[in-house]
């Protein structure tokens, strides 16, 4: 089910590493049902479960027991196949091994990829990508991914940018519920991972190059037609590389938006781990022991978009504005639909020829921002009738 097709290219075969999980599931799902894919391989540690997710998925999809830390065996599965989605983290383990392999094997590749440690390490590789004719499109989920394309549609409305910003909701509503003979959840790897994000020293972009600084910095950001409210920054690649096409642009960050109530307890946890007191993971497992995390407790919701979004102020024609760009359409859920679906997307839009650019890029880089959310729309609850927009961009003028 795609909104744009051009019948020019052959299928193609995508492996998808770390395909039984719940990123992966959702888009072995899309890719088994589209014209553009001959087969679907569903690559997991887990063969049990690549096995049953395979066969629920029909003909196309092939399950395969794959542990992406056996070079020989991760070389051997490329061989066979046109792109590889890598699925399977953690990235800063495997992000570079996979791109490698994939450089190597000359296939194409994208990844859901959302540290900011291994994004500068796949961008290192962009030489050799280029030499191998290989495109790579690393980032290409939410955030980032659908921001990164959301920040181009901001940024393309500049004559010169230079800030650009891309929010995403941090939710309480995302956390583990406990069981019956629980009194707290325990935390799951995505909790643990945005404590990590939320704690360690983090790289962003400011004064026009990249800088050392810690998350959970609180800011003030505008969205036209929406207001103004507290934001807090995220320790994320869209900083990182959507500089490489603005390079004018002197601060580049991704912020949350969040009830107060669960910042305050992030940021009090954060504290614990700076100091010492806390790991990673303990702090996980206390932040969900915090009070006031969610709902009204925790204060009113923030009066920006509810979900994604970017925002860029620059000038145009000689006067300053601030622009701001989200999705009207897009498919909603848990973080596997949000993420799964525009990996899928983009992966179709390669098939059909509509990403093919060698080198080693954020999305940004690589996928025109237009026909993908033309086309991520279709995967919507309701899909959008003809002529209906998809995504907005509005501008505020700063001054005259």
């Amino acid at each position: 089910m795609t909104s744009s097709t051009s019948g020019q290219s052959a299928p193609k075969r995508v492996l998808v590493t770390g395909g039984a999980g719940e990123m992966g599931a959702y888009a072995c799902g899309v890719l088994a049902k589209a014209d553009e894919i001959a087969k679907v391989v569903v690559a997991d540690r887990d063969e049990e479960k690549a096995t049953k997710l395979a066969a629920g998925l029909g003909p196309k999809a092939t399950p395969l027991a794959l542990d992406i830390s056996d070079s020989e065996a991760l070389a051997r599965a490329l061989a066979d196949v046109d792109i590889v989605l890598n699925c399977a983290g953690p990235f800063y383990r495997f992000g570079r091994e996979v791109l490698s392999a994939a450089i190597a094997a000359g296939t194409d590749y994208l990844d859901i990829c959302d540290d900011w440690e291994p994004t500068l390490e796949m961008l290192e590789l962009d030489d050799a990508a280029r030499a191998a004719g290989v495109t790579a499109v690393i980032g290409m989920g939410a955030s980032p991914g659908t921001s990164n394309l959301l920040a181009v549609l901001a940024m393309d409305e500049c004559d010169a940018v230079d800030r650009v910003y891309t929010s995403w909701r941090a939710s309480a509503a995302h956390f583990p519920r406990p069981t019956a003979d629980q009194e707290f959840p325990e935390a799951t790897a995505a909790i643990e991972h945005w404590v990590h994000n939320c704690t360690e020293p983090i790289k962003i972009w400011r004064d026009g190059g990249l800088v050392d600084a810690h998350a959970l910095e609180e800011l003030t950001l505008a969205y036209p037609g929406w207001g103004e409210d507290a934001v807090w920054v995220c320790g994320h690649p869209e900083p990182l590389t959507l500089p490489r096409i603005r390079p004018e642009v002197r601060e580049s960050l991704n912020v949350m938006s969040a009830r107060r109530g669960l910042m305050n307890g992030i940021s009090g946890i954060a504290e614990r781990v700076r100091a010492g007191e806390l790991n990673v993971r303990q702090a996980s497992d206390e932040l969900l022991r915090q009070p006031n995390l969610s709902g009204k407790a925790a204060g009113r919701s923030p009066s920006l978009p509810s979900n994604i979004f970017a925002i860029a102020e620059g000038t145009k024609d000689g006067t300053r504005v601030r622009v701001g760009a989200q999705a009207l359409v897009q498919p909603e859920g848990n973080m596997g639909e949000m993420t799964g679906i525009p990996l899928a997307v983009a992966t179709l839009m390669a098939a059909r020829g509509q990403v093919s650019k060698p080198g080693v890029h954020g999305p940004e880089g690589a996928i025109d921002p237009k026909i993908f959310f033309n086309d991520l729309a279709q995967f919507a609850d309701e899909p959008p009738a003809p002529g209906v927009a998809v995504y907005e961009v509005v501008t505020d003028v700063l001054d005259s």
